[in-house]
C-alpha cells in the first residue's frame, strides 16, 4: 500500500487562524487576540527574535497575553511552535554572523579589545544555550559511548543442579542413541583389568634378594 496519502496529509498547510470574533466564540469570553497580530508575532519569531522583545514594541499585547493566546487557541498554538522551530536557524545563522564578525576586535590604536571579544563569545554561548534546549534533536550535543573489551560472566552451581543437568544429558543422548564409550576398572580388588596397561618392574638395589646382600665382615661389626 502506498504511503503518498500519508504523506500529503502531514505536509499540509496548517489550519488558518480564527478570527476575533471566533477567538472569543472559542474562549468563552472578550479577547484582545487579532490574526494579524499573531501572524506578526511568528513572524518575528520565525526571524529568530525574542517573544520579549515583540512584546515590549509599542501596539504589540503583553506576553502573558500572548501565552493566553497559545494556551485557548490550538491554531495559533500551533503557528506559536512552527515560528519558534524556524527562530533557530536564524538563531543559528546569528552565531556564525557573530563570530564572524571582527571588526570590533582591536581598538583605534591597534590594541586588542578583549572586552568586546568576551561580548560576542557571551552572545555565541546564550544563542547555543538556548538551541539546545529548546531544539535538542537538532542543535543538542550528541553523546556516543563506547564499550570496550569482554565481560566475563561466572555461574556458580549447586550439587542439586549440576547433578539435574547431568541426568538431562543423559536421558538426551539415550533419547537420540548416543551410547557412552569407554571401560569401567574394577573396584573389588582383583587386579588390574585384562586392558589395563602392566607397570614396568623397577630394577636395581631395590629389586635385590636379602641373599644377594654382601655379608658384612668381621672388621665392619
Amino acid at each position: 500500500m502506498s504511503k503518498e496519502p500519508a504523506q500529503a496529509e502531514s505536509l499540509q498547510t496548517p489550519a488558518p487562524l480564527p478570527s476575533r470574533e471566533q477567538a472569543t466564540a472559542a474562549t468563552g469570553r472578550k479577547t484582545t487576540y487579532c490574526p494579524a497580530t499573531a501572524e506578526l508575532i511568528a513572524a518575528r519569531l520565525a526571524d529568530g527574535e525574542t517573544l520579549t522583545s515583540i512584546c515590549h514594541t509599542p501596539g504589540m499585547p503583553r506576553r502573558q497575553t500572548v501565552h493566553q493566546w497559545r494556551m485557548k487557541i490550538p491554531a495559533f498554538a500551533d503557528l506559536y511552535a512552527r515560528a519558534r522551530e524556524i527562530g533557530m536557524e536564524s538563531m543559528a545563522d546569528d552565531v556564525l554572523t557573530i563570530a564572524d564578525d571582527d571588526s570590533g576586535d582591536r581598538d583605534p590604536d591597534g590594541k586588542p579589545n578583549s572586552a568586546n571579544v568576551q561580548r560576542s563569545r557571551l552572545q555565541v554561548d546564550a544563542r547555543r544555550f538556548l538551541m539546545s534546549k529548546l531544539a535538542p534533536k537538532v542543535y543538542g550535543d550528541r553523546q556516543t559511548v563506547e564499550h570496550t573489551g569482554t565481560v566475563e560472566q561466572r555461574v556458580t552451581l549447586s550439587d542439586r543442579e549440576r547433578l539435574r543437568r547431568l541426568a538431562t544429558f543423559l536421558e538426551e543422548d539415550k533419547r537420540a542413541g548416543v551410547l557412552i564409550e569407554g571401560t569401567a576398572s574394577r573396584g573389588d580388588g582383583d587386579g588390574p583389568g585384562p586392558d589395563s596397561p602392566r607397570l614396568p618392574t623397577s630394577s636395581g638395589a631395590h629389586d635385590r634378594s636379602p641373599e644377594d646382600e654382601p655379608r658384612a665382615r668381621r672388621d665392619d661389626v
